[in-house]
């Protein structure tokens, strides 16, 4: 079955009749009421009429201003690409993040690796106040790094 914006006569042909049985009804109404409250709802009824109007002509405007496509300038910018960072990087920092955190994952895992990249004796990192399950900071990470980058 075609939508109703498809089908534009039986739309006029109902929106006749409705307006028809409008007038039919309103009639006897305008006829019934005092002479003194007469302009008052025919200019009710006009401001009714008007409002539908407008409503059908924000309707139109906006189904017609639908149909065409954006311009390229008045589209929304693409989003930018996402940034892609290098797996070994990503295992670096999480080995950094995890050693942090887990004084276990410091001794038996990444103590030796940055032990083997410095290729001489480091000094060990002290020991963190208050819990002692937790890593070495990243501030103290980072002067061992410093100090194997050095390195001649």
């Amino acid at each position: 079955m075609p939508e109703p914006a498809k089908r534009p006569g039986r739309r006029l042909a109902g929106g006749a009749i409705v307006a028809t049985l409008l007038a039919l009804v309103a009639l006897p109404v305008y006829l019934l009421i005092s002479p003194s409250w007469r302009p008052v709802a025919l200019r009710l009824s006009c401001a009714v009429v008007v409002a539908f109007g407008c409503v059908h002509a924000r309707r139109w405007a906006r189904d017609a201003l639908a149909a065409h496509p954006l311009s390229p300038l008045d589209a929304p910018p693409a989003p930018p690409p996402a940034t892609v960072l290098d797996a070994g990087f990503c295992k670096l920092r999480g080995d950094l993040v995890a050693s942090t955190r887990n004084r276990r994952y410091f001794d038996v895992i990444l103590w030796p690796r940055l032990s083997a990249l410095a290729e001489a004796e480091l000094p060990y990192p002290a020991e963190r106040r208050g819990v002692s399950r937790r890593g070495p900071s990243l501030h103290a990470l980072e002067g061992i790094i410093a100090r194997i980058e050095r390195r001649p």
